[in-house]
């Protein structure tokens, strides 16, 4: 895979993961929400510096956007704030299950 589409993928898994919205990733990175959408549409490239505001968004190292065996979604690529998060949120839905029950 070459480098512009492991970045488009990693872009989008990253914010996702994060729960974010393009809006919300552009407002982080002070950019505007066209401009993230034509990144992860492969209509633009990203600067270094675009990287570096994005990878920082988003709470990960911006070589984690380059890489193939990044697997976004794997734990051992979140940051502790993330995984934290991702426990908190799984701990409120076990409780609403067993609430339910």
């Amino acid at each position: 895979m070459n480098l512009q589409k492991l970045f488009i993928a990693n872009l989008k898994e990253y914010r996702k993961l994060r729960k974010i919205s393009q809006l919300q990733l552009a407002e982080e990175c002070e950019s505007a929400q066209t401009y993230i959408s034509e990144l992860e549409m492969g209509k633009k490239s990203p600067s270094l510096l675009m990287v570096e505001r994005i990878a920082s968004a988003l709470g990960i190292e911006a070589v984690n956007l380059f890489k193939d065996e990044a697997a976004p979604g794997s734990r051992k690529n979140l940051s502790h704030t993330q995984k934290q998060e991702m426990a908190d949120r799984m701990h409120s839905a076990l409780n609403k299950i067993i609430e339910d029950y």
